[in-house]
């Protein structure tokens, strides 16, 4: 067991390896399917973004409720918020007879408010014969997970011209699973001309197979919780645009508080890096909750400078900031890539020395050798670099209410809350060198492998971290 442990904890470090990407816009999405005697024309979809959003890109294009509906405000919402999603498929799954069908185009595009929130409606055209169409189903995710979209409640509906027969089935695609374990759902068509037999719905071993398991109904919990509390936040986010410092104030710097603690949970914000960086290092719990909150701050902080830059410098607002991301991001991987491998090669050759592996430090080398702060640092401040979404929408939306400093204030309790998760993280991986170490202390061969494999698979995991961020980001 003493043998085993080591390679347990070592994966049980590891596994949060995720990109940065974490959700910070909301959507509710509902679809209409036109169909007719010859087969399924088009679908037409209905997004409804969050109040937050909303918000934000009105003030950032300089729309109001008054102006939307004019053809040049619909023009500048189409060619600034919505063109740029061709690149993504307009986040749009379509699957038939087990093959991808591409989505390159959409149709009749407008934007409307639903109370103050932000709706597109729009169609997506298929095409697809009846006698083609078998195994067909359809889902609406963003599987870089930027944008949390989810199917509404009787979000599903048919436009039936002739007497086609459809029937369908709304399921967790598991195949299509993103970031380890958020499951879109997929909505599964059956459908048979006047004459063919009636549709049916999904086989019960098709429904088990599908079945989330305990850690996606958790994620699932925690995209719901994130979802009320941005809801709550807009709501006292308005109260304090005629009320600055009534008692709104500090529900909304809590609930900040409160929504970067859930937030962080998800993928990203620097867990993988801490966890591998405390593998790899000597550290104390002092340390860690060190490096988690630097993370967190520069990442929000970048977020603050480039919003602030892109909106008094610039008069770009988010536009601006979305480019100066993307341009940052592969630097910022890069450098991570080139820290990892420092790292590695610094254990290495510490180990060929024999600078880690005395006899006389074995056992309590974890506890004696101290944390090389400027490295910890250094490795914080890169991988926080790249500005967060999340952190320029509330600006925007603190800006469009002109509230800024409240913003700003509010991205402080984030940033709060975010290291609180982010540190719990980093004491799991100190703790857990800690207790390996000790438990392998007792025999000098096992202790020198198990030391030698923290230090230089902690690093290698940074910088294969980095390494994959950044040849995703220049292939993207």
């Amino acid at each position: 067991m003493k043998k085993l442990l080591p390679l347990l904890v070592l994966a049980a470090c590891l596994w949060p390896v995720t990109a940065p990407a974490h959700p910070h816009v909301y959507v509710d999405a509902s679809l209409t399917f036109a169909l007719d005697d010859a087969g399924l024309r088009e679908v037409r979809e209905t997004w409804l973004f969050d109040d937050i959003f909303s918000r934000a890109i009105m003030a950032d294009l300089g729309l109001t409720p008054e102006t939307l509906s004019s053809p040049e405000a619909q023009k500048t919402i189409h060619d600034g918020a919505f063109a740029y999603l061709k690149n993504y498929g307009w986040f749009t799954f379509v699957e038939n007879g087990g093959e991808r069908v591409p989505v390159t185009e959409t149709r009749d595009f407008r934007a409307s408010l639903s109370g103050n929130r932000l709706v597109y409606e729009f169609s997506v055209p298929l095409g697809l014969p009846l006698a083609d169409i078998r195994d067909f189903r359809l889902g609406v995710f963003d599987p870089e997970y930027y944008t949390d979209i989810v199917l509404a409640d009787g979000g599903v509906s048919f436009e039936i011209d002739g007497m086609v027969r459809v029937g369908h089935t709304i399921l967790p695609g598991k195949d299509q699973t993103y970031w380890q374990f958020i499951v879109p759902d997929m909505i599964h068509l059956s459908v048979s001309g006047a004459a063919g037999p009636a549709p049916e719905p999904a086989a019960d071993g098709l429904r088990e197979a599908a079945r989330p398991g305990l850690p996606e109904r958790v994620m699932t919990a925690v995209r719901g919780l994130q979802r009320e509390l941005t809801r709550r936040l807009d709501e006292f986010g308005l109260r304090l645009k005629d009320d600055p410092f009534g008692p709104a104030l500090w529900l909304f710097l809590g609930l900040s508080f409160v929504y970067g603690v859930v937030h962080a949970v998800g993928p990203g914000h620097g867990k993988a890096v801490v966890c591998s960086y405390f593998l790899a290092n000597p550290g104390s719990l002092a340390a860690g909750a060190l490096m988690g909150n630097a993370i967190t701050f520069v990442h929000m902080g970048s977020a603050a400078v480039a919003v602030g830059a892109a909106y008094l410098i610039f008069s770009t607002g988010m536009g601006g900031f979305a480019e100066a991301s993307r341009a940052i991001q592969p630097a910022s991987y890069g450098l991570l890539a080139l820290m990892g491998a420092y790292l590695a090669v610094k254990a290495v050759r510490d180990i060929r020395r024999g600078g880690l592996l005395s006899a006389s430090s074995r056992g309590h080398a974890h506890e004696d050798e101290p944390t090389d702060l400027r490295s910890m640092l250094l490795v914080s401040f890169v991988t926080g670099l790249i500005p967060c979404p999340g952190a320029a929408v509330i600006l925007a939306f603190a800006i469009g209410l002109n509230i800024f400093w409240i913003g700003v204030a509010a991205l402080v309790c984030m940033a709060l809350g975010m290291g609180v998760t982010t540190t719990l993280f980093a004491w799991f991986a100190v703790t857990a060198r800690s207790v390996t170490l000790t438990l392998s202390g007792g025999n000098a061969a096992l202790f020198n492998r198990v030391y030698a494999g923290l230090s230089i698979s902690g690093a290698a995991a940074i910088a294969l971290f980095g390494g994959a961020l950044f040849f995703g980001s220049i292939s993207g």
